[in-house]
């Protein structure tokens, strides 16, 4: 079910996405509404599922996870994809699994420290049951990742 919004919830969503830090008083005064009105529209799309979590973006080379692969993963056959999806939700290294069409039937984004331990999740995803081959792409560099551009781009 789509939910629509207005003006109020999009400038909400907008500031939240660039900033889940922003207190509700902070927010109220940007948008000009109460913070009463703000704490009643975050909950309610917290409720309806739209604001699913406050979060942070981290900059994983920073911490040493200088290695990042992206992994199409080709099963033996379909019924086989709930067992194996939860099998990859195992390995922390996976931080996006992605159900696709196209050749691969799930596309997943690993971090790693090196090619080493690359190497390490790689054998641990291949013995995984189920799983017949999988194709490994090297990103060599992140050009962009903003996760805020889209709410940014919608208007009402």
């Amino acid at each position: 079910m789509k939910y629509e919004i207005d003006k109020v919830d999009l400038d909400i969503l907008k500031n939240l996405s660039s900033n889940a830090k922003i207190s509700f008083t902070d927010l109220a005064s940007k948008i000009l509404v109460s913070p009463s009105t703000i704490h009643v529209r975050v909950k309610k799309m917290e409720d309806l599922g739209i604001i699913k979590n406050f979060t942070i973006n981290i900059d994983y080379s920073m911490l040493g996870f200088t290695f990042t692969g992206y992994l199409g993963v080709f099963l033996d056959n379909s019924n086989i994809y709930e067992a194996v999806i939860s099998e990859l939700k195992l390995i922390s290294q996976i931080t996006v699994i992605d159900f696709t069409t196209g050749p691969f039937s799930v596309f997943c984004k690993i971090r790693s420290r090196d090619s080493e331990s690359a190497r390490e999740v790689l054998r641990r995803i291949q013995s995984i049951d189920g799983i017949q081959r999988t194709e490994t792409f090297l990103s060599m560099e992140e050009i962009l990742n903003a996760k805020n551009s889209l709410i940014n781009s919608i208007e009402l």
